[in-house]
């Protein structure tokens, strides 16, 4: 029995994909390749594309769901399948292009139907996900005494889950989907599709079987698709292979992956579905939540996901919308699938008190179990929170729409909306059971199963209390939330009103000082009064006055005006209108009054630095006041003069002859004493003033003194004297003295020298002709020089001569040798502060420099003249000489000129022998030239070429005939005769010529051969006249031979004679044997040549060698075989140039050794 089934691996419109197609029988699931299905991303980018929505089969039966979104612009995919008979990956190549119907027809085969074949179970791969009793995971949650265990559903399909596979952790694939194929029948059955998905990643890869409704066995491959990915199915015999046309038989499976997209005016996140499209419809056949037994054109349900919560914790706000709320704990998931069963043990250990919030629901127990303790339930696919979508594509893999499921409470209404490209959002609010229809007439089925959800705890906010007057307005923001019942989820305990005291409310109501809420969710109104207020003010003063002690203010500065300082208390009584009591009696507390500090008045005292001052001052303080009194100081003035005097002196106290010295210096500051007192006589003030704005003394600088009668210049022993930078009424008067001396006068000589020296500039000498003498001068000046006879320092000098000048010295020559410079020195004047100066000219000689290298080369290249390398003797290196050349520049080696510019001789090649190779020859004996060749010469090649000898070769047959005879002809009733034996011996005639001038360089037989001997077949009651013929060397030249060999009748013995006698018959005498040597025919001989050796040259028989017999021979020349045409070939034989016969030796070798060991050319026929 035989199933084909194929996947096309299909993208974006437009566009040829990889299609993978393969065809095996049915296997056990161990063996079923797996068919991996890639296609694009299904991103954002899904629900912005513009396409056109799809319609229904059938509008009253065949109904329209969602599938995953693709993106039409994705590249090209590929799709592996692994071969379930070899285990070959094979890829498809996607990269040439081709219409989409080629590629459909091409690429989609089916899973056929064979009627005639009987369908055998198979083993199962795996055992089955779950049973009932089979419990998939347990885990403890953080509640004491509470565990959830999960499990398969009770109507999971266990016969079918023994075809799906095993994850690498060897957990079977969860199934969630089986769908019937409608048309397409397998073995007579019908045609099924089962969707399972990893347990360990329910979000990731769709595995897809093809079966039929008996689960006997898989059919093709297992479609393994990504997310993002989907695979074209073909399934039966008939129909086309084309997706969209109208009989197709293909089921296109999509694995739409989660994805995050703004949805209004939010991001949300949604988990995987996976749809089935085709044009003959699905019908569903077991599934997770509400399944629609109807047949769909597009069926897509939401894939399983991992650990969804068993627990959920649902806020519902005032308005009664449902939603997650982070103050509530956090849900508790369940280590399952969706769709799976689970257990949790002592379940009301889950309801939590939540501060500020109460439960509203299940105010009994939770359980739902006859125990009273536990609770069964499901795995939901939906949560509130969250968000889900379906979508919905086009053939082309454009999408068509996409649908957005919102729980909206736990009852299981739901928003669905539909989201279209380039249209707007449509939303319908579904009760559960329910189902509405959009405006293109796709349907919004709510999918929700009631009961079949997660423990659904809903909290609430807690109520308030609300204070209120008399007339029931709220009269504060002070709105306690009720206290929690840390017994009872859902009961509020007793919660204080608030006091309202200090805003001005009291309880109108003393025993609603407390609340207990009958319901805990509602606010309760509580009545407040306002009290009855009573006040008094008091004020306490402080008061600071200033008056003139002598009670004088004319003329004087305005007095201060009086500090006042004030406080202010209130009394205020409180009176609860209720019971008339005093609720408080009290004064504004204690204040501070500050110290006053008194204020300044220009030329007056007063009599307190400061007063007042109170920390705390009270409504019982008496008032106080303070009075501050002014008086005037008394003054006493006195004067004080500073004196600066710098005086000038000879030295020596020589005055005589001498010009007269400076007059004295005098520098003055004074300053005015000034003393205040009060009235008391305490000093008030106590100042110095001085009289002047510079009170600094300057310093002064020393005059010169020049004697100019005598030109004689006096010293000072000090430049600068005196000045200071501060002088007070304390500084203390001060004299400075001057004195002058004439400076000291010395003189001395100093001679200054010019050498120009002559040196090898590189050190030699040895060898080379002397060097100039030195060449020096000499200049001598004279100096006067005058010293300060107070420090010794050299005050001025005079020289005499001021300047001179050497003489230039024009440089000698010096045979073989470059000077440096040609005229030395005296390019300069000298004057005294110069010092010796040395000139040395250095010589050098002239400087060779290679700055060119030219490479002549001659190159021989050796090759075979055809080009043919293979199998032939290495051919000999080429040749290549070489030539150099170098250009030596001399140049001046202080001035770089050019004093001569060569190159180097000519040289010569050497001409080359050419090599031999044996078998070949070449065109030229020698190569090359040896002709002079200089730098300028260009590069010269030669090729020799080499080229096996021409061979031509004739071919030529000498035969050997026996016949056999009755020497008395008669045949008649008598054995037959044996057959003629002949024997043919071929020769072969070779001459090779040089294959570049035609010269024959052998011409050569094949040696001669031997014929064994041949012995005469035996005739009953004959007897040969020869019992064999013996054997015989042939060569090329011999004749054509021919025997007979006769047989004569055997004598029969002597029979009685009759009584009556017989006549006699006549007898027929016997035939003479010949006494002599047989004849033979001899055919021409021809002429062996020559072929000399290397080393002995061996001569080969130019006549055969004749053999005597005594066999007759028919004399009858037997015509030789026709000579062959010459035949030429370049074969390979060994060069010999004009002199080596090795390779004919050799080649006559090779034919004699065939002939000895029977390879030659004999043909025998008997």
């Amino acid at each position: 029995m035989t199933a084909m089934i194929s996947a096309a691996v299909l993208g974006s419109a437009g566009i040829v994909h990889a299609d993978v197609t393969s065809q095996s029988s049915a296997t056990t699931p161990t063996d079923t390749s797996e068919v991996v299905a890639k296609t694009t991303d299904l991103g954002k980018a899904a629900l912005t594309t513009s396409q056109t929505t799809e319609s229904s089969a059938d509008q009253n039966s065949n109904r329209q769901e969602s599938t995953a979104p693709v993106s039409s612009n994705d590249q090209e995919k590929k799709a592996s399948v692994e071969n379930n008979q070899n285990n070959t990956e094979k890829t498809t190549n996607p990269e040439k292009e081709q219409s989409s119907d080629t590629v459909l027809k091409s690429s989609v085969s089916s899973v056929a139907n064979n009627e005639n074949k009987e369908v055998k179970s198979v083993t199962p791969a795996t055992s089955s996900f779950a049973t009932d009793e089979n419990i998939v995971s347990q885990r403890t949650v953080p509640q004491a005494n509470s565990t959830i265990t999960v499990s398969n559903p009770t109507d999971y399909p266990t016969q079918a889950a023994k075809l799906v596979g095993k994850n690498s952790q060897g957990q079977p694939y969860y199934i969630y989907q089986i769908v019937n194929l409608r048309n397409p029948a397998l073995d007579s059955q019908q045609a099924r599709l089962i969707l399972a998905v990893d347990p360990a990643n329910p979000q990731g890869n769709n595995f897809v079987y093809v079966t039929t409704d008996q689960y006997k066995k898989i059919y093709g491959n297992v479609y393994v698709i990504a997310p993002g990915r989907y695979a074209d199915i073909a399934v039966g015999t008939s129909g086309s292979t084309s997706p969209n046309g109208e009989n197709s038989r293909i089921f296109r499976v999509s694995n739409t992956q989660p994805f995050t997209f703004n949805f209004n005016g939010k991001t949300i996140s949604v988990p995987a579905s996976v749809s089935i499209k085709s044009v003959r419809t699905v019908n569903p056949v077991y599934g997770l939540g509400n399944q629609a037994k109807i047949n769909y054109t597009d069926k897509v349900d939401i894939t399983p996901e991992l650990n969804n919560p068993a627990i959920e914790y649902i806020y519902r706000d005032k308005d009664g919308n449902y939603t997650t709320n982070s103050a509530l704990p956090t849900n508790v998931p369940v280590n399952g699938i969706t769709g799976q069963r689970f257990l949790i043990t002592n379940v009301d250990n889950y309801k939590q008190v939540v501060k500020g919030y109460y439960l509203t629901n299940q105010k009994d127990s939770l359980s739902n179990t006859a125990n009273g303790k536990d609770y069964q339930g499901t795995i939901s696919q939906f949560q509130i929170g969250k968000y889900y979508q379906k979508t919905l594509y086009n053939w082309d893999r454009s999408v068509s729409q996409t649908l957005i499921y919102e729980l909206l409470d736990p009852q299981g209404t739901m928003n669905i909306s539909l989201v279209r490209p380039n249209a707007k959002t449509e939303t319908k609010r579904v009760a559960v059971g329910q189902v509405d229809r959009f405006s293109n007439g796709t349907l919004a089925r709510n999918p929700f199963v009631p009961g079949a959800n997660a423990v659904q705890l809903v909290y609430a906010d807690l109520g308030h209390i609300i204070p209120v007057d008399e007339n029931g307005q709220v009269i504060s923001q002070d709105q306690p939330i009720y206290n929690n019942d840390e017994t009872d989820a859902h009961k509020a305990a007793a919660t204080a009103s608030p006091d309202l005291t200090a805003e001005g409310w009291v309880l109108n109501d003393p025993k609603q000082a407390t609340i207990t809420p009958a319901n805990p969710g509602e606010d309760t109104k509580v009545e407040y009064r306002r009290v009855i207020i009573n006040t008094e003010t008091k004020t306490v003063t402080q008061t600071v006055k200033y008056e003139y002690a002598d009670g004088i203010t004319e003329g004087r500065p305005s007095l201060p005006a009086p500090r006042v300082q004030v406080a202010t208390f209130t009394h205020t009584t409180i009176t609860n209108p209720v019971t008339g009591d005093i609720i408080s009696d009290t004064w504004t507390p204690a204040q501070k009054f500050t110290t006053v500090y008194s204020p300044k008045v220009d030329g007056f005292y007063a009599d307190f630095a400061y007063v007042g001052g109170n920390d705390n001052v009270t409504q019982n303080t008496p008032d106080t006041t303070f009075v501050v009194k002014y008086a005037g100081p008394n003054e006493n003035v006195e004067h004080q003069t500073v004196t600066q005097t710098v005086h000038y002196q000879y030295k020596d106290g020589i005055t005589e002859g001498r010009p007269a010295l400076p007059q004295d210096n005098v520098q003055q500051k004074s300053f005015t004493h000034t003393v205040k007192t009060d009235p008391e006589g305490n000093i008030i003030e106590d100042t110095w003033t001085p009289d002047q704005a510079d009170n600094q003394f300057t310093a002064v600088k020393s005059p010169n003194i020049h004697d100019e009668a005598t030109d004689t210049n006096y010293y000072y022993d000090q430049a600068v004297v005196g000045g200071n930078t501060n002088v007070t009424q304390s500084t203390p008067d001060t004299e400075f003295i001057v004195y002058y001396l004439p400076g000291n006068i010395t003189t001395q000589s100093k001679s200054i020298t010019q050498t120009v020296h002559y040196a090898y500039r590189d050190g030699v000498t040895q060898g080379r002709p002397a060097l100039p003498t030195d060449n020096v001068q000499r200049v001598t000046f004279t100096q006067k020089i005058e010293t300060n006879p107070f420090t010794g320092d050299v005050t001025g000098y005079s020289w005499d001569p001021i300047y001179s000048k050497f003489d230039s010295v024009q440089t000698p020559e010096l045979k073989g040798f470059y000077a440096d410079q040609e005229v030395a020195g005296g390019d300069t004047h000298v004057i005294p502060e110069d010092s010796d100066t040395t000139y040395t000219v250095y010589y050098a000689a002239p400087v060779s420099k290679i700055t060119d290298e030219k490479h002549v080369t001659q190159t021989i290249t050796y090759e075979y003249a055809d080009g043919i390398t293979a199998n032939r003797p290495t051919l000999p290196r080429t040749d290549v000489q070489t030539k150099v050349f170098y250009r030596t520049v001399t140049t001046n080696p202080w001035t770089d000129k050019v004093i001569s510019d060569t190159w180097s001789p000519a040289q010569n090649f050497t001409v080359v022998q050419t090599p031999t190779i044996n078998g070949y020859y070449y065109d030229q004996a020698q190569a090359g030239s040896n002709s002079a060749v200089t730098h300028e010469n260009p590069d010269t090649e030669y090729i020799v070429q080499y080229a096996p000898g021409k061979v031509t070769t004739e071919d030529k047959t000498v035969t050997q005939t026996i016949k056999y005879e009755y020497a008395d002809g008669v045949t008649e009733g008598r054995p037959t005769l044996p057959a003629d034996n002949t024997i043919t011996v071929d020769f072969t005639h070779t001459i090779v010529r040089d294959p570049w001038t035609d010269k024959v360089i052998s011409d050569t037989w094949s040696p001669a051969q031997t014929i064994n001997p041949v012995e005469s077949p035996t005739i009953d009651g004959f007897t040969p006249d020869h019992a064999e013929i013996p054997g015989k060397t042939i060569t090329y030249d011999s004749e054509n031979l021919e025997y007979v060999v006769k047989y004569t009748k055997d004598e029969e013995p002597n029979k009685p004679t009759p009584e009556e006698p017989t006549p006699e018959e006549p007898t027929t005498p016997e035939s003479e044997k010949p006494n002599g040597p047989v004849e033979e025919t001899p055919t021409p001989s021809q002429p062996q040549p020559t072929v000399p050796a290397p080393e002995a040259p061996v001569q080969q028989p130019t006549k055969p060698v004749e053999e005597s017999s005594e066999i007759p021979v028919i004399n009858q020349v037997v015509s030789a075989k026709p000579a062959a045409p010459n035949k030429e070939a370049n074969n390979k034989l060994p060069q010999t140039g004009n002199q080596d016969s090795t390779a004919i030796i050799g080649l006559g070798l090779v034919t004699a050794f065939a002939s000895l060991f029977g390879f030659g050319k004999r043909k025998s026929e008997k």
